[in-house]
């Protein structure tokens, strides 16, 4: 073999190792974060890149809607029958809600705390009987699930995979912590299912990208989506190790195409930066600003800040955290 050929192979050899380490960093990638996001969680740390401008995405100072319950949860009323529970007092700002019909009532999230428990929040309003639907298996939406004994659940192969003898079990990249919960299922929900609460009925959509089992709730006589951490003010994650940025885009394609340009959607997390404290909602226009970002970051047009971990501009309300465009599924 000649020297311009063995050069040629060794720097072949080269290059194709460095591409097999960096395909075995990316697809690490995300599980590395979760681990760095969990001993940040325990340290109190924060290991994503800053926004640019970090008051920009802060709720303006005055008066929180709601009232203070149990000296923990704040309740408002953002609708007849429908209410939003927040979690001012703990990081990250949840926000649960709660549906009631004529026979029964729905709430969408259990809340992120252990020690607080959410009925002391529903009790003065409502004595019917309550389930509860987590939007996702993150350890801020399930946390609070060992409050209930009505818990429904998204019907997919991988939650029906952690199901045995009724129980669900969660992995430490569903629960997002290194203590996964578990809870008992008392009623399975097909994807695009109703739930019928008496007067009142809402359909379970399967909207995938944050987490491949996040649902979105959609009560289509009110024009109201409820979308857990697929959409809300200030960040969206991309690129958990549940998460896929092209399914992502599916999902909001998919419901920028079915829904009335007027839905209102209320998310997980709070806040607006344009009004003091309240539910975090948001408009389809937001929806469809969100879908146009991350198509940019999967093309490459997108300028954002971090080095592995990025952050994204979206709008005037909200950023996006995801990886470099070749590290993104």
């Amino acid at each position: 073999m000649s020297g311009a050929s063995m050069r040629g192979t060794k720097a072949f050899a080269v290059l194709a190792g460095i591409g097999l380490v960096l395909a075995v960093f990316l697809a690490a990638a995300p599980r590395v974060y979760a681990e760095l996001f969990m001993l940040c969680g325990q340290l109190h740390c924060d290991v994503n890149p800053p926004p640019a401008d970090p008051k920009a995405f802060r709720a303006r100072p005055g008066t929180a809607a709601g009232t203070v319950v149990d000296g923990y949860w704040r309740v408002e009323k953002i609708a007849p029958d429908t209410w939003a529970i927040g979690e001012p007092q703990d990081d990250p700002d949840n926000y649960e809600y709660l549906l009631v019909g004529q026979d029964r009532a729905l709430l969408i999230d259990a809340g992120s705390t252990t020690t607080h428990d959410i009925h002391r929040a529903i009790s003065p309003i409502t004595t019917l009987p309550v389930t509860v639907i987590p939007s996702h298996l993150h350890f801020d939406h399930t946390n609070g699930l060992k409050f209930f004994r009505s818990i429904a659940l998204i019907d997919l192969p991988e939650t029906r995979g952690r199901a045995r003898s009724g129980v669900v079990h969660l992995g430490r990249y569903q629960y997002l912590g290194w203590s996964p919960t578990s809870f008992r299922v008392t009623q399975w929900i097909e994807p695009g299912q109703w739930i019928d609460l008496g007067g009142r009925k809402v359909q379970v959509l399967s909207t995938p990208g944050h987490t491949t089992n996040s649902v979105s709730i959609w009560e289509p006589e009110a024009r109201r989506l409820f979308t857990g951490d697929l959409a809300y003010p200030t960040s969206l994650y991309a690129f958990l190790p549940d998460s896929s940025l092209s399914t992502y885009v599916a999902t909001l394609d998919r419901l920028s195409a079915t829904l009335p340009s007027d839905t209102r959607i209320y998310g997980a997390h709070c806040c607006r930066n344009d009004a003091p404290p309240e539910a975090p909602w948001l408009s389809m226009a937001d929806l469809r600003d969100a879908r146009s970002a991350m198509q940019n970051v999967r093309d490459g047009k997108a300028a954002g800040r971090g080095f592995i971990i990025r952050r994204f501009p979206v709008n005037a309300r909200m950023t996006m955290l995801t990886l470099f465009p070749f590290g993104n599924r």
